[in-house]
């Protein structure tokens, strides 16, 4: 396996976030991640690309500079909110990258940099699909446990998303 680098991503990169993206959203093994398909976010325009790469990402480059990870980080406070918290969306790892830690460390990333907000965030949360049982299993090996609400999955209604959470230490 090859070495990679994790850093924040910059607005200005929204091209090579847009390539990852795309990529993820035709991986059949990351299908049940994601609530938009291949075709419907290929058609958005730039701006669209421009406006997502000033969410708060963090991602991991190859040797060659290559993006092959992604994680976006959207804070989350207000009165609709119960606690300040952010919402992790986009996880996304190369297949030839699984297996070998660097989803723990580009998640660790994420959630060091949300402890390290002056919103004083009190949790990180998440969704994830009832049949995606690896995802599940690797948000409990980093503390994450099911919140108890539930919401449809976007793309069929018939399926499930839970929502779960890591609290602050």
């Amino acid at each position: 396996m090859s070495s990679y680098t994790i850093r924040t991503s910059h607005p200005d990169e929204w091209r090579a976030q847009r390539a990852l993206r795309l990529e993820a959203l035709k991986d059949p093994a990351a299908a049940l991640a994601f609530v938009n398909t291949h075709d419907t976010e290929a058609a958005f325009d730039d701006e669209v690309w421009r406006q997502r790469a000033r969410t708060q990402s963090f991602i991991a480059e190859d040797e060659a500079g290559e993006r092959v990870a992604n994680v976006a980080v959207l804070v989350e406070t207000g009165e609709e909110f119960d606690v300040p918290q952010t919402h992790l969306v986009g996880v996304y790892v190369r297949p030839e990258f699984r297996g070998g830690g660097l989803a723990t460390e580009l998640l660790g990333a994420a959630i060091a940099w949300s402890w390290e907000l002056p919103e004083g965030v009190r949790r990180v949360r998440l969704w994830v699909h009832e049949d995606n049982h690896r995802a599940q299993a690797f948000y409990k090996r980093l503390g994450f446990v099911r919140t108890g609400r539930t919401m449809a999955f976007p793309l069929d209604e018939s399926q499930t998303e839970y929502e779960m959470e890591l609290k602050r230490p």
